[in-house]
């Protein structure tokens, strides 16, 4: 509570305004260079690279030449694991901003829990998010020797083999007053 002297609580006021105005300027410069935080990953050898703005959202992606024969399930796995290690390392990146702008401040603190919870570490995944994928193709059959004579052929998929419903007519079981009214009429009146 304020005391009774009127000049003591101007002070004090005045001391809150400039503090106000300062985390205010403190955390607009945070806002800024949060908005140029980026980080960036890539694999061993550097086959692929992710850079993710300050949202975690990816920026950019390299893909070098070796990844030209890649199983495009393979590829894609690479990819999203090189997202989170550079997701992961944006988590250091924005809280060193945050140590050199405001300092042990409880809103930049909300927000490193925040990325956090967004980006665990790479650790704490689950084990299913690190199955190898499955390949698409089918596994051609082992060549047992002169008993099998036939060449291996992939399988067609299930769309080439389906007939088109193209030849089938349906019309409705009773006609309708448009039927009636445009079979009546030919398309050159």
């Amino acid at each position: 509570m304020v005391g009774s002297d009127p000049s003591r609580a101007a002070e004090e006021l005045a001391r809150f305004a400039v503090d106000l105005e300062q985390k205010a300027q403190r955390l607009g410069e945070l806002q800024g260079q949060m908005a140029m935080t980026s980080a960036s990953a890539s694999t061993a050898g550097g086959r692929v690279s992710v850079t993710v703005d300050s949202t975690g959202v990816p920026t950019a992606i390299g893909l070098g030449p070796s990844t030209r024969s890649m199983d495009p399930d393979a590829l894609s796995a690479e990819i999203l694991s090189c997202m989170r290690k550079a997701q992961v390392k944006l988590r250091s990146e924005v809280a060193d901003v945050m140590r050199r702008v405001v300092g042990e401040d409880p809103a930049g603190a909300s927000i490193l829990d925040i990325l956090a919870e967004r980006f665990p570490d790479s650790e704490s995944e689950t084990a299913s998010e690190h199955v190898p994928p499955q390949s698409r193709y089918a596994t051609p059959p082992v060549d047992s020797g002169p008993v099998s004579q036939s060449k291996w052929e992939p399988p067609a998929p299930a769309t080439l083999n389906r007939k088109p419903d193209r030849d089938q007519i349906f019309t409705p079981d009773e006609p309708d007053e448009d039927d009636e009214y445009f079979g009546k009429k030919s398309w050159l009146e």
